[in-house]
């Protein structure tokens, strides 16, 4: 991509929206884009990259890897979204580890760049504090789900987290989301067999529609009837 391009791409972006066409034109022209294969590991808690992040393309995961070598998915990110936000300044460090799940671009902004662009205008912070806020949000929902709750739960409150009109997309694997769950591939298809026999959703392929919308929120909070 040349810098009219990626120019073009980034005005669409939320985290830059509130950014002036000189400040973007400044902003692409020191940074860098920069290419990830799918399934490749580009950061990791034990070599981590300081600076603002932003996903062009493609598909990239946040997971930490346990003693035991489980993998536990904390994030998928799609394009337009800032990643390694703790890191985003030049003191910051990355906790976790950051992969592609397809061959993705990165558009890479220094932490200096970055301080100088938010010394110009504080309400970028305001955008940056928005993402930030949701991220901690999904989190700890993802945090209860994992420590307080059975299977069919953790499945219904991430299902009610991402649905659009009764509708939700799956945009990752299967055994994607059952690393994010914290369950084997075949628990989470068993549950989800369960949870489409007792009429709460229908599977289609990577669709996923919502039959019972008020029985499916009860499941996310804890209270499923499934035999």
């Amino acid at each position: 991509m040349n810098q009219q391009e990626i120019e073009i791409a980034v005005r669409d972006f939320p985290v830059f929206a509130r950014l002036t066409d000189d400040q973007i034109s400044r902003l692409v022209k020191s940074a860098l884009v920069t290419e990830f294969p799918r399934k490749s590991t580009f950061y990791s808690e034990d070599s981590s990259s300081t600076g603002l992040h932003v996903l062009l393309s493609g598909k990239v995961k946040l997971f930490k890897i346990a003693e035991d070598g489980k993998e536990q998915t904390i994030f998928v990110f799609g394009p337009g979204e800032p990643f390694c936000l703790c890191s985003a300044f030049s003191d910051g460090v990355l906790p976790a580890n950051l992969g592609a799940l397809e061959d993705s671009k990165v558009l890479f902004i220094r932490p200096d760049e970055y301080e100088r662009l938010v010394q110009e205008d504080p309400g970028i912070l305001i955008s940056m504090m928005r993402v930030m806020s949701r991220r901690l949000k999904e989190a700890m929902v993802m945090i209860d789900s994992l420590s307080l709750k059975q299977v069919p739960s953790r499945i219904a409150a991430y299902f009610m987290s991402r649905e659009k009109d009764g509708f939700l997309e799956m945009d990752i694997s299967y055994r994607e989301l059952s690393k994010i769950i914290g369950i084997t591939p075949e628990a989470l298809s068993r549950a989800m067999k369960k949870m489409a026999a007792g009429g709460l959703i229908e599977v289609t392929g990577p669709e996923v529609r919502i039959l019972d919308r008020n029985a499916l929120l009860n499941c996310s909070e804890g209270m499923c009837n499934l035999s």
